[in-house]
């Protein structure tokens, strides 16, 4: 047995062990729902959240562990944390450095291990492995399944972290309030600052307030501004003296204020007239009758110095502890009143700017468009609005990433500028659009020789990062007063004459029309009838037959939505699906439609085919929804008491290409209840492959478009044939869509495609057609005369 060598780090290591405070902590759901997980999907007796302290190997978390901790040389984990990141021993009995473990020798009787580092704050905690008493294989896949189980836990520790740091900071917090009670003066100088519009009247309300209360003092508040004290009140000192003192250098010797805002600390000068700090100004101070000076640096909560709180009396004086901790206090109130003007200049800022660009937001440039709407109305000019948006931006963003997209966006704002008239406004609405404004148009050709610029400029190619980039832009343009009156028509206008432009194809520009409005008027007519749909039992589903091509057997159909509309007769799912997701009115639809398929399904299996499994399409929006939850699905099939293996989720390339964590979390819990996993339309995308591998397919769906054009000598031929064997080495069964001839059907048997689905074999029919097709098929197949 050799024992696992301790990182280089190990003394910051285990000092950030002992700031995550979860040592000899007791149970928690949230740890042990991952070690079950983590049981269930690899099949192992044991699994195990354990924590390397000094000595020992403590489990946080275990399943089947009978021991709450051992000693550090036989713990698997400690060479697990020492690894790059993963810890495989397929056989312990193979491996030298853990044959003779008393782990393995005795109980638990180890033969296979497998352990993913975790870490907290760059520092490896422990590990989350499975272990068993048999030896075993682990794939590449079972590797990713495990690292994402361990990015769990991790998200677990920051969280922890998290925990302790805010109640740290909430007790720190109390104990200050308790401390630092708030004195009569310091809540009506709180009320003040609250409700003074600028700075200047809050210090000046804050200087007075104290004067008031506390007699026999004078008071200055001081700003520093680069190097220098400038004035911000002292109502009570001579008008010479502030000016004076008004732009002085800070440093060691420029008096006490001076002194203070150089070294941060608070200074006094308890006799004014022998203090060395004074030397330069004691005629001055004589002059103006101040015998002591005490001067608090204001400082922020970072420690920043802002200026100086002073307080002045006539003759010397030293403080008392709770003198020195009242100006404490008034120098923490004048930096609420400094800071809560900084924090006024940053949220306008954010409220009125794109963090990234830097150019206008909405916000602020909504408000230049009125603006500029009131100059046209007096000078009986025009305004002109164009609405850009980045071709293929998403695309470029999910290849290069988004701090390669950030760096292109603010490429583009700087070569719309470029474009420009100086009074023109460019703002970024956000994503890949921005907006322009121009007053004072006047000819047309000002606008065309704009939007040629843009469209030359932004789709010149870019160097990024050693990259080079193409990309181009569509134009929408809408002209004030024209085509609109009032702010919303006119962004609504420009948004619709945008997508004109996209229709047209990328790089290329579109001025707006009363066609695009009667198009949006239609569809929004459309999404208020379909909102009814349901209540009114408008909308119905048909299945389409999916055939087994080997055996010829019905086991499969797919769901699909349709909609009778009551005056418009047949609506066509590309018509108003678009609508559902825009709409969010999708989940609704997607809801009824799984709560249908259960119920007819688990009747159909009962009477016709008892492993019928229907698929039913799934949006990419319902995945992400928090509430409602997709995950209520598994409720339903409980509730309605059907097989979880009945029903297949057909998913798209979208939903995989924006997934994240909790998506993909999502999906695996549906594939752990028994749910299938189709992937639609394979072969369109633009990284299919690499979903395959990082999440739980069942089947692939052959897209139409290529079995449309297949033929014996085709490229769509060879393409399916690659399809098809890849899903078969990675165990994934092929659907394919779209078949309607012999030949397409002979090809794709002959290449061992396990499923199709198309017209000739049958359309989609209506749920009493469908189940006498399933009968009239399965008293086919059970019939021996027949075959």
């Amino acid at each position: 047995m050799t024992k696992a060598a301790k990182p280089e780090n190990e003394l910051d290591r285990l000092k950030a062990l002992q700031r995550l405070e979860i040592l000899d902590s007791q149970p928690e759901e949230r740890y042990d729902r991952i070690t079950r997980i983590a049981t269930q999907i690899f099949g192992c007796t044991y699994s195990s959240i354990s924590l390397i302290d000094a000595h020992r190997q403590w489990f946080k978390s275990g399943v089947n562990l009978g021991i709450s901790e051992t000693h550090r040389d036989i713990a698997f984990c400690a060479h697990t944390i020492t690894t790059c990141e993963m810890l495989v021993v397929p056989d312990t009995l193979l491996a030298p450095d853990f044959a003779k473990n008393p782990l393995v020798t005795g109980p638990p009787h180890v033969r296979f291990y497998a352990g993913v580092k975790v870490e907290f704050d760059g520092y490896p905690m422990g590990a989350l492995c499975v272990f068993d008493d048999s030896p075993r294989q682990f794939s590449a896949h079972h590797e990713s399944v495990l690292r994402d189980l361990g990015k769990l836990v991790e998200a677990e520790f920051e969280r922890e972290s998290l925990s302790i740091l805010s109640n740290k900071l909430a007790e720190q917090q109390l104990q200050l309030e308790e401390k630092q009670k708030l004195t009569r003066v310091r809540s009506v100088i709180l009320e003040q600052v609250v409700n003074a519009e600028t700075l200047s009247l809050a210090l000046h309300y804050i200087v007075e307030a104290i004067e008031s209360e506390y007699i026999n003092q004078r008071c200055s508040i001081l700003l520093l501004k680069g190097n220098k004290l400038r004035m911000g009140a002292a109502p009570s000192l001579p008008d010479f003296y502030n000016k004076l003192v008004d732009g002085i250098e800070i440093g060691i010797g420029q008096g006490s204020c001076g002194t203070a805002a150089f070294t941060n600390k608070l200074t006094i000068a308890a006799d004014i007239s022998q203090h060395p700090y004074w030397e330069a100004w004691r005629d001055v101070a004589k002059q103006a009758h101040l015998g002591s000076c005490w001067s608090q640096p204001i400082c922020g909560v970072n420690g920043e110095v802002f200026g100086t709180f002073a307080v002045y009396h006539d003759s010397p004086a030293a403080p008392s502890e709770d003198e020195l901790i009242r100006i404490q206090q008034f120098a923490h109130i004048a930096s609420i009143a400094i800071e809560r003007e900084q924090a006024n200049e940053v949220i306008w800022r954010q409220a009125n700017y794109d963090v990234l660009t830097g150019l206008p937001n909405r916000n602020l440039m909504e408000e230049h468009l009125k603006h500029a709407i009131k100059n046209a109305n007096r000078s009986q000019t025009k305004v002109a609005v164009m609405l850009l948006d980045l071709d293929n931006f998403k695309d470029i963003n999910d290849t290069l990433g988004h701090d390669f997209g950030d760096k292109l966006l603010i490429e583009c704002g700087r070569k719309i500028q470029s474009c420009i008239r100086q009074n023109d406004t460019v703002a970024r609405l956000g994503g890949d659009e921005f907006v322009l404004i121009f007053s004072d148009v006047l000819a047309d050709t000002d606008l065309d020789r704009i939007i040629q610029c843009l469209l030359t400029s932004i789709s010149s190619p870019q160097i990024i990062d050693q990259e080079r980039i193409h990309t181009s832009v569509s134009i929408g343009v809408t002209i004030y007063p024209d085509d609109a009156n009032d702010v919303t028509s006119i962004l609504k206008n420009a948004d619709q004459a945008m997508y004109g432009a996209k229709a047209l194809g990328k790089n290329s520009y579109y001025f707006y029309t009363k066609s695009l409005h009667d198009e949006a008027l239609k569809r929004l007519t459309l999404l208020n009838d379909l909102r009814y749909a349901i209540e009114n039992e408008q909308l119905y589903i048909e299945y389409q037959p999916i055939i087994n091509l080997q055996n010829k057997r019905v086991t499969k159909a797919e769901a699909l939505i349709r909609w009778q509309h009551p005056t418009n007769g047949l609506i066509r799912p590309d018509e108003f699906i678009p609508i559902a997701e825009e709409s969010g009115l999708i989940i609704e639809i997607s809801n009824w439609v799984f709560q249908q398929v259960c119920d007819d399904v688990k009747a159909w299996r009962e009477r016709y085919c008892h492993d019928l499994q229907l698929s039913i399409n799934t949006s990419p929006s319902h995945y992400f929804s928090e509430e409602p939850n997709i995950m209520d699905w598994l409720n339903t099939l409980l509730a309605s008491g059907t097989p979880s293996d009945a029903i297949t989720l057909e998913i798209t390339e979208s939903l995989l290409m924006d997934a994240d964590d909790k998506v993909s979390q999502k999906l695996f819990h549906f594939r752990q209840a028994g749910v299938s996993i189709a992937l639609d339309d394979f072969g369109t995308g633009y990284s299919s492959i690499s979903y395959l591998k990082k999440y739980p397919t069942d089947y692939i769906k052959i897209d139409r478009s290529f079995v449309h054009s297949m033929t014996e000598v085709s490229n769509d031929k060879v393409l399916c044939e690659a399809i098809i064997l890849m899903a078969k080495k990675l165990g994934i069964e092929v659907v394919a869509e779209g078949i309607e001839t012999k030949e397409q059907l002979a090809i794709l048997t002959s290449m061992g495609c396990h499923y199709g689905q198309g017209y000739l074999f049958a359309k989609p029919l209506g749920k009493n057609a469908f189940e006498a097709f399933l009968g009239e098929h399965q008293a086919t197949n059970n019939n021996p005369m027949s075959k």
